[in-house]
């Protein structure tokens, strides 16, 4: 039942609810025939107790052979099957006229308490011979099936209160569940740059009311500390620049070239650190503008032109496209610086899907990422040789979290970190096509 717990709330009301229906249903309408004893057998089988017995009687009466055929004739065109006994069955023990009523119910008319297997039709005598003058006649008997009376009742009963307590379950298990797949996907679509005070619907039963209005109270709270956050970064960016800038200046003057070219590169690589930080952890908010993405990705590339790095662009001349053209520079920009510190090439690659969708790729010629890896390279601050310090053949571990949130949260687009072939590593970049990027948050 695993597999029920995990499901969705509509699709377990609507389980349990069927099944529920179903047990007292069955229950119901197997016990129900019996209760009731709508199909009793009793009149059936007295009236061909009193068949046999008129038959028994003319037959008795009848003067010779042939009048006795043609008694026999009649009624077996009537539907009863009898014939003379022979053989093994004339030496039987036949009944008596007088008795066939009681030998008939015998036979035929079973009790579900005191002969079950009678009552199934298990192991019953197929004919009975009755004395009818100086001969006997052998009659087959009538099968009363169980099934034939029972089943019907049962399936009945079943088709009548099962079908409407299924849809009843279904409408019940849609009403209940509607509200809560609204929540989620108002959950999903959610992002911090959204200008509603109240995403979620305050209405429905009590309990999602409820619901609806924590998760109100949480997001505001929520936008209350990134607020808080921001203003607490601008001030640390302010705070910590203008001691570092005062410290190169005094840096500047010192008189060894040695100490001095340390004390400033340690400057630089705190000024460095301190900067990715903030944009990282910055969020600010850029808007949607359409921008010629061929021209775009090719300005990135030349930007690395005297780096000594081989950086190629191919993709076609025009690819009009809506996006945060800065943060998508930003996060293109720091795959590339990323690869050129562990490889000779790299290519950048710009393609759109039938659907209209983008592919951006970054392949280079480098050591690659070992796949165990590679989902941690995305958290901030992890680098995958711990061994290497920041320096300027090192970052800081956060240039491919700030292009996965610049993809995945500002664009909507997804980030793949793939293997190349002979050695190297490629990162796939798919954004949606221009309806699917609406208001995205940015994350540059």
């Amino acid at each position: 039942m695993k597999w029920l717990s995990q499901s969705s709330v509509r699709t377990q009301i609507a389980i349990l609810t069927t099944l529920l229906a179903t047990v007292v249903t069955t229950i119901t309408a197997g016990t129900e025939p019996f209760v009731r004893s709508r199909f009793d057998k009793g009149v059936e089988v007295g009236l061909f107790a009193g068949r046999i017995e008129t038959i028994a009687k003319e037959f008795a009466l009848s003067t010779d052979e042939a009048q006795g055929d043609a008694i026999l004739s009649r009624f077996k065109a009537q539907g009863v099957d009898v014939w003379r006994a022979t053989g093994e069955q004339a030496d039987a023990s036949p009944i008596a006229t007088q008795d066939i009523p009681s030998a008939v119910r015998r036979l035929l008319d079973y009790n579900l308490f005191l002969d079950p297997q009678g009552f199934m039709g298990w192991n019953n005598p197929t004919t009975l011979t009755v004395k009818a003058g100086d001969g006997s006649l052998v009659f087959a008997l009538p099968e009363f099936s169980t099934t034939r009376w029972v089943l019907p009742a049962v399936v009945g009963n079943l088709v009548l209160i099962i079908v409407p307590a299924a849809i009843l379950a279904i409408l019940t298990a849609w009403l209940i569940g509607r509200p809560i797949v609204n929540l989620a996907k108002a959950a999903e679509s959610v992002r911090s740059d959204d200008e509603l005070d109240e995403p979620f619907d305050v209405r429905g039963s009590a309990e999602l009311r409820s619901l609806a209005t924590s998760l109100n109270l949480m997001r505001k709270r929520i936008r209350e500390l990134v607020a808080g956050r921001t203003r607490m970064l601008t001030s640390i960016s302010h705070d910590l620049r203008t001691p570092l800038t005062r410290l190169r200046m005094r840096s500047e003057r010192c008189e060894q070239a040695e100490l001095r070219q340390q004390m400033l590169r340690d400057i630089d690589v705190l000024s460095g650190m301190i900067n990715e930080s903030l944009a990282y952890l910055g969020g600010e908010v850029e808007a949607l503008k359409k921008v010629e993405l061929s021209s775009l990705l090719q300005t990135v590339t030349d930007d690395f032109a005297d780096t000594g790095i081989e950086v190629t662009f191919t993709g076609p001349r025009r690819l009009p496209y809506v996006c945060r053209p800065r943060a998508l520079s930003r996060a293109i920009s720091n795959l590339i610086d990323n690869a050129s510190r562990h490889a000779g090439r790299i290519d950048l690659t710009l393609a759109r899907e039938e659907d209209g969708s983008i592919v951006i790729t970054v392949a280079d010629d480098g050591p690659g990422i070992a796949d165990e890896l590679k989902p941690k390279v995305m958290e901030p601050f992890f680098k995958a040789d711990k061994a290497r310090s920041p320096s300027k053949n090192g970052g800081f571990g956060l240039g491919l979290s700030i292009a996965h949130g610049i993809i995945t949260v500002g664009h909507r687009g997804s980030f793949e970190l793939l293997d190349r072939k002979p050695s190297g590593l490629v990162v796939v970049i798919r954004l949606p096509a221009n309806s699917g990027i609406g208001n995205a948050a940015t994350f540059s």
